[in-house]
């Protein structure tokens, strides 16, 4: 077991089993620094961070480290060959107490999904129709189709995410603008 801020890792060097303890009263500076020093002391390259977005934030971790991170997160998820010879893109997302994403789809785009610290939830519908939320389980993969709406929900506690972005068109890969938004608390288009 090793003790780095306030996560336990258990154990260090094993990718399939940790644990972080994210507390919900953390300020957004807090929480950034926490999990910045995490992936760090896990080896990541942080090669972008955006603590600007209302509802919390992301880290962009180097598509060159994306095989270790589908063992630490996604181990059980099978990729295609053709997912494997184009480009995919870790990020981990924060998500805010009480704070949603936007009602939104992507064109270029699918996602794998996984909940590793703190509250999460999410919405889900094959049309514009916003359903219920159902309550993220801790470790389990929600795999996200292109073209899927969705909504990542924060709950009582911050909420960390592990995300892979499978770009469907490698010519013209996916990025910040592939969002369509269906509705967004926050009036961004």
């Amino acid at each position: 077991m090793a003790i780095i801020d306030n996560f336990i890792i258990f154990p260090p060097k094993n990718f399939n089993i940790y644990f972080m303890n994210i507390q919900k009263d953390w300020s957004k500076q807090e929480i950034f620094s926490q999990i910045r020093e995490w992936l760090v002391s896990q080896g990541y390259i942080i090669v972008d961070e955006d603590e600007s977005r209302p509802w919390g934030g992301f880290f962009v971790i180097d598509e060159g480290q994306i095989e270790t991170f589908r063992k630490q997160f996604f181990s059980e998820v099978a990729f295609s060959d053709f997912q494997l010879q184009n480009k995919l893109s870790p990020k981990i997302l924060l998500v805010g107490p009480e704070k949603r994403l936007s009602w939104q789809y992507h064109h270029r785009r699918a996602e794998v999904w996984k909940l590793i610290g703190g509250e999460g939830g999410i919405v889900r519908s094959d049309t514009d129709q916003e359903g219920v939320m159902i309550p993220m389980v801790m470790q389990e993969v929600v795999k996200l189709r292109q073209g899927e709406r969705h909504r990542l929900v924060g709950r009582e506690n911050w909420g960390v995410v592990a995300e892979i972005w499978m770009h469907t068109d490698p010519e013209n890969p996916s990025d910040e603008t592939d969002i369509v938004r269906v509705q967004d608390d926050f009036q961004r288009k």
